[in-house]
Order: C-alpha cells, then sequence, then structure tokens
C-alpha cells in the first residue's frame, strides 16, 4: 500500500485554519456525492483523465495548469464516477485550487466541488487513504473560507488526520502530521477546541522526521517554533525558526522541490512574513 499512497504527494495545505475565527455556528461540512455511474465512451473518459493528469504535474505547476486539471477531471466524471483514483485526484486539484486559486469566491467554488468528489471517492472505496486525507484537507479549507462550517471542520481534520497517523501512513511528505499539527498549532485551546502548542510541536517535528526536504513542513515547525518562543519565553527557539527559514526556503541555497512554482512562491512569501512578525 505505500508505494501507491506515496503517488498522492500534494503541494500545499497552509491557507485552511485560521481558527481562531472558526467558532460563529455549527454547519455540517456538505456530504453530497455525485449520481453517475459507469457509462460508455470509455475512449473520450481514459483521454480527459489522462490530459487531467499531465495539466496537474506540469512543471512548474502554476493556476492555470490546475484549472484546466480541474476542468478536464470535471468532464470525466460526466461520464463516470465509479473509479476511485480518478475521484481522489479530481479532489487533489481543487483543494489545490482551494488553497492558490482566485479570490474568496473562486476558492469556495473549487473546495465545494472538490468535496462532492471526493465524498464520492469514499463511497466508492470507504477506506481509501488519499480520500480520506483530502477529505479531511477540503474540510479544513472550507471551514476558513466559510466560518460557520469552522467547528464540524475541526471534527472532521482531527477524526482523518489522526486514523491515518495511527496507521503509520505517508501521504503527501508527511500530510496527515503536518495538516493536524498546523490544526494544533492555529486552534484555539481548550475549552473552545483543540489547540495545543506542545501536541502540535510534536506533530510538525514528525513531519520534518517524515520529509525533511519537503519546505512547507520546515515552515510550519519555523512558525510553531517562534510560537514557543513567545509562550515559553525560550528565545533560542526563535533563532532556530529564523535559521531553518534561511536554510529550508529563503537562503541562496535552499533547495525547491522539483515541479513547484506557484506555490513555492507562497511559502516564501509567508516564511518572509513570519520573519518580520517575529523581528
Amino acid at each position: 500500500m505505500g508505494k501507491e499512497v506515496n503517488k498522492a504527494q500534494w503541494l500545499g495545505m497552509s491557507a485552511f485554519l485560521a481558527l481562531g475565527l472558526l467558532f460563529v455556528s455549527c454547519r455540517q461540512v456538505p456530504n453530497d456525492t455525485l449520481n453517475g455511474g459507469s457509462g460508455g465512451e470509455h475512449v473520450r473518459y481514459s483521454r480527459l483523465v489522462q490530459e487531467a493528469r499531465d495539466a496537474f504535474e506540469s512543471s512548474p505547476r502554476q493556476v492555470a495548469d490546475v484549472e484546466l486539471a480541474a476542468a478536464r477531471f470535471g468532464e470525466a466524471l460526466g461520464i463516470r464516477t465509479d473509479e476511485y483514483a480518478t475521484l481522489w485526484l479530481a479532489a487533489r486539484a481543487c483543494a489545490w485550487l482551494g488553497e492558490y486559486a482566485g479570490d474568496k469566491s473562486v476558492r469556495e467554488a473549487y473546495v465545494r466541488r472538490g468535496l462532492t468528489w471526493v465524498n464520492t471517492a469514499l463511497k466508492v472505496n470507504p477506506e481509501g487513504v488519499e480520500g480520506q486525507f483530502y477529505h479531511g484537507v477540503l474540510s479544513g479549507l472550507l471551514g476558513d473560507l466559510d466560518n460557520s462550517y469552522g467547528m464540524d471542520a475541526v471534527k472532521q481534520i482531527e477524526a482523518r488526520m489522526t486514523l491515518l497517523i495511527d496507521r503509520g501512513t505517508d501521504i503527501a511528505h508527511g500530510g496527515p502530521q503536518r495538516v493536524f499539527g498546523l490544526l494544533l498549532l492555529r486552534a484555539p485551546g481548550p475549552p473552545a477546541s483543540i489547540g495545543s502548542l506542545r501536541n502540535a510541536r510534536k506533530q510538525l517535528e514528525h513531519a520534518v522526521e517524515i520529509a525533511p526536504q519537503w519546505p512547507e513542513n520546515q515552515l510550519y515547525l519555523a512558525e510553531c517554533e517562534f510560537a514557543w518562543a513567545r509562550d515559553k519565553d525560550k528565545p533560542e527557539f526563535a533563532t532556530r525558526a529564523r535559521e531553518r527559514l534561511e536554510r529550508h526556503l529563503l537562503g541562496a541555497d535552499a533547495p525547491m522541490p522539483t515541479g513547484v512554482g506557484h506555490e513555492w512562491d507562497a511559502w516564501q512569501a509567508n516564511a518572509r512574513k513570519l520573519l518580520r512578525d517575529n523581528s
């Protein structure tokens, strides 16, 4: 299973979880699914899926590439909706666009579409690792874009990511640990929610252990280290965070992973903001 899971590499998951604003009311994350079947047009379906996959894997990836991928996936899912791999790959494209595409209304539209697709993926394969991961990711994005879903989004993220962590699942470069760690870092603490700086640090350090080469893991661990420095009055952690950002994101020798483009620019911008906010 590990070999298949590693095909699910995804580049992102930072925009969700402005969690201090979540608790407006409690709406349930939508559970809509597609009602299609396994109809004909097999040649056209296969062509559309391949075009979608190629567009998403464009290097370096940009918004227009992923918008094309989502459009092609949408056409393919108008033909058949019973193939798990196509459904979760389509949901992944929407998750990426939910973080990086256009204005808030555009991003929310992609997130809602992605939830329908990932719900359908989990209907086809309830135990699917990729489906569980992207359901948590998309729930978090919806909770950020529409705070009325925030409380349920927290529950969905916690349930999905802890299950994957407990199973020892490696997906998206330490994705479950990164996503759950970010939730713990940015959520309010008890009794309002599940936020915990100590537990966030544990999860984000684990993400770095799993995939130290992935800059996003280093970025969020640095954010946690700055918070730890303030909370515990330990300035050495702020020094550690600055060195981490320089080594992995901002220095002349910082290695940009193959294939990322738009993401790298966003991560670097976030790293610079962290430095400004903690100067």
